[in-house]
């Protein structure tokens, strides 16, 4: 099938056998959540969709696939094709071992093989220079950076690793455990940052970052995160065993920055990543909500806080200027700190517990 057919397949249709609720030309966005007032819009003339939220989401009926099944490019053709859905049927109809989420069900890898392949890939990924100097001018030192184990890859030692892990491994089970995703940064030329999510001393998933701006991800038309499988754990979920007061982020880099402050802190990896199954690992915890002082930020604070007052959680948020996160914020008490005297005493006596 020729790609300008297979961009003309209707975009409705294929929303709604994604389950998209679609009321006239709009839905709820399947990238955050929640999304009380619908912000997916659906050009039918143009056979394509955007969120007015997510800058990152929207394109043609490819992107959408792409987007929703966090897939790479040829799955997505494979899919509208209708061969990549029905092996989707068959892989959930074959024997599978242990498994972690739907991602892990659909893909058939077996949790310990899946950790023993992000573990040998981390293991070869070691923080370098340009890793080091993004993640310092972010306020980020490099000893909670190692203790994290985060690691960064180029895009030719990307392709260099994966060719001789393929050899070890075999492609079809890099590809089941999601190695073959941060593809979309190699394409691209671009490094990036390996954050991996642990858990009992798995690796459960590995997020990647590469190093562009919001501003200049928007201009070249590219994504700054990609992710192994969606997260079924939080980024540093392993401190919740051992704390009863919890501060709560959005992304990796705000856990790192409140971690090295002394704060106990867990991170997820974007506002609709949330899922419901994780409010039971709040009970009897005390909680700081500290997402992102934007709308998609502001608007998942507000859902949060509803749903802990609902089952009697304990909860603050931390009141973030506009348009801000809590790294932007660190940074700017850094630069006070020089102007102002000890800014980090001042922060640990406005702990709200």
């Amino acid at each position: 099938m020729e790609l300008r057919t297979i961009k003309s397949i209707p975009i409705l249709d294929v929303a709604e056998r994604f389950g998209l609720k679609i009321r006239g030309w709009s839905a709820h966005c399947f990238a955050h959540q929640p999304d009380r007032n619908p912000s997916l819009r659906f050009n039918i003339k143009k056979n394509t969709f955007c969120c007015y939220v997510c800058p990152q989401v929207g394109g043609s009926v490819i992107d959408l696939v792409m987007q929703v099944l966090n897939i790479p490019f040829h799955e997505a053709l494979e899919y509208l094709c209708g061969k990549g859905e029905t092996e989707r049927r068959e892989r959930k109809r074959a024997p599978h071992g242990p498994i972690i989420g739907m991602d892990s069900l659909e893909k058939g890898a077996a949790t310990r093989e899946r950790n023993e392949i992000l573990q040998s890939l981390l293991s070869e990924t070691p923080l370098e220079k340009e890793g080091i100097s993004y993640l310092t001018g972010r306020g980020i030192h490099m000893d909670i950076a190692r203790k994290m184990g985060v690691g960064f890859l180029r895009p030719e030692d990307y392709r260099n690793l994966f060719w001789r892990m393929s050899r070890r491994f075999g492609h079809s089970r890099l590809k089941a455990a999601g190695l073959t995703r941060f593809y979309l940064f190699a394409k691209e030329g671009l490094s990036f940052l390996l954050f991996p999510y642990r858990l009992e001393g798995r690796v459960h998933a590995i997020k990647g970052r590469c190093l562009l701006t919001k501003a200049e991800a928007k201009e070249r038309g590219v994504s700054r995160f990609v992710m192994t499988e969606r997260a079924q754990i939080f980024y540093n979920q392993e401190i919740m065993k051992t704390t009863r007061d919890l501060y709560l982020c959005e992304g990796e880099i705000d856990t790192l920055t409140l971690l090295q402050e002394g704060y106990p802190t867990v991170g997820i990896p974007g506002t609709g990543s949330f899922k419901e199954s994780w409010f039971d690992l709040f009970m009897g915890k005390r909680v700081v909500l500290c997402l992102d002082s934007d709308p998609a930020g502001c608007e998942a604070s507000a859902y949060l806080a509803e749903e802990f007052s609902k089952r009697g959680i304990a909860h603050l948020k931390l009141d973030l200027p506009s348009g801000k996160d809590v790294n932007e914020c660190y940074l700017d008490a850094t630069l006070l700190h020089v102007k102002e005297g000890d800014c980090c005493s001042t922060m640990n006596r406005r702990k709200p517990f």
